[in-house]
């Protein structure tokens, strides 16, 4: 659905760009080649990253080179969409190409044409050097039906999609590292997608990872990543020797993982189940190795539960409704890295494609708080949709004091 909806833009932009900017006089001749080159090196680059046998450091400069590339991709469609859609609508009704329009008339609309064109590859510029490294603390509080007393006030710092893949260095991440250690929560959580294709990815990320402290401990689930599945032609066995390479990275940096299973945390002599399940997804594409149901029958009766699961959708077609537990975290959307949230105002193309893309959301009792992510993948950069942390506050609901 993704690639159709962007070849759907790339022939609009095409088609609109050469009408609209000829229109203007501003049309050049590699304005009809550049993309489908650009587009070109960037499958090329896929393509060897995925069938060619690459050493880990080569393989990450390769798909930092093929998000370059897909960047400036979308620039360009994206300017040539912008100018040629103001070319058509500022020459209406004229003879083409502006044959008619005085010569100042022209150079203004050129000059406003080409400012325009280049918006998009600043607003990307923008996101790749700075957006993706724009960290941000997102903090919130929940009101859960029956948290014991001595849970009130209780963080939990939730983190997701990390793709340590994505990043070259791990000086990069440091300063969350920092915020994290300074906002000293109780409870750590991580929602997956530790890594893009190979477990080896979180090597250089372990030693931050476990420098990470909290009093009830630091937990986490699989999500659709973390699997070896998008490793092109592996075999069983070698997923096999992914996973479990990448379940002993999780446990060298003090994560404790919870796949299709429950624990019980106790404060005071008060206890809530901490509940964490494998990927489930709706979309079909996407892998469902979630067992709530397994993972359930571990949680007494009449305990305050919350889940650990990577991808929303779960939330939205088997949890809610089905299941009483009061808040689950997710990840998984990025919110697509590029959107608008400004005044309690929200717009990202992700709301096209996910019902909870971002934010916190209820239904009933219900709570969900899906995470925009750490990291990045496919596009590196992010404007409007910053990486995130969250520091979750948990509070008694008033039915319960």
């Amino acid at each position: 659905m993704r690639w159709a909806f962007l070849l759907g833009i790339w022939i609009l932009a095409e088609v609109g760009g050469y009408y609209g900017l000829r229109r203007l006089g501003l049309w050049r001749p590699w304005m009809g080649w550049i993309t489908p080159a650009v587009l070109g090196l960037l499958i090329v680059s896929f393509l060897a990253g995925r069938w060619i046998t690459l050493p880990l450091p080569t393989y990450k400069k390769l798909q930092l080179l093929g998000g370059g590339l897909f960047l400036l991709w979308l620039a360009l469609i994206l300017g040539k969409l912008v100018g040629g859609l103001w070319g058509l609508l500022t020459t209406l009704g004229q003879k083409p190409p502006t044959a008619d329009f005085s010569e100042g008339r022209r150079a203004t609309l050129q000059l406003l044409g080409g400012a325009l064109m280049s918006l998009p590859g600043v607003a990307l510029g923008y996101g790749y050097w700075r957006g993706r490294y724009r960290f941000r603390v997102e903090t919130i509080e929940v009101f859960l039906k029956d948290l014991p007393p001595a849970w009130e006030g209780t963080t939990i710092l939730h983190f997701s999609d990390l793709h340590s893949g994505s990043f070259l260095s791990p000086d990069a991440l440091r300063p969350v590292w920092a915020e994290i250690k300074a906002l000293r929560p109780d409870l750590i959580a991580f929602t997956g997608d530790w890594v893009n294709t190979f477990a080896g990815e979180l090597e250089p990320f372990v030693a931050d990872l476990a420098e990470l402290e909290a009093p009830l401990g630091k937990w986490a689930v699989w999500g659709n990543h973390d699997y070896g599945d998008y490793i092109m032609g592996a075999t069983r066995e070698r997923k096999a020797k992914e996973r479990a390479h990448l379940r002993h990275l999780v446990a060298a940096a003090g994560f404790h993982l919870l796949d299709n299973e429950a624990v019980l945390l106790e404060r005071d002599g008060e206890r809530i189940a901490l509940v964490g399940v494998g990927n489930w997804s709706h979309w079909r594409r996407f892998q469902r190795y979630g067992d709530l149901k397994a993972a359930w029958a571990q949680v007494p009766p009449d305990t305050c539960a919350i889940l650990l699961s990577h991808d929303p959708t779960h939330w939205e077609h088997e949890v809610q409704g089905n299941y009483p537990i009061a808040l689950t975290l997710s990840g998984h959307t990025h919110g697509l890295q590029v959107g608008v949230e400004w005044l309690g105002w929200r717009f990202s193309p992700a709301q096209w494609l996910f019902t909870y893309w971002a934010g916190l959301y209820r239904i009933g009792e219900q709570y969900l708080y899906v995470n925009r992510g750490l990291g990045y993948i496919g596009l590196p950069a992010r404007l409007g949709i910053w990486p995130e942390i969250t520091l979750i506050r948990l509070r008694r609901h008033l039915d319960s004091v």
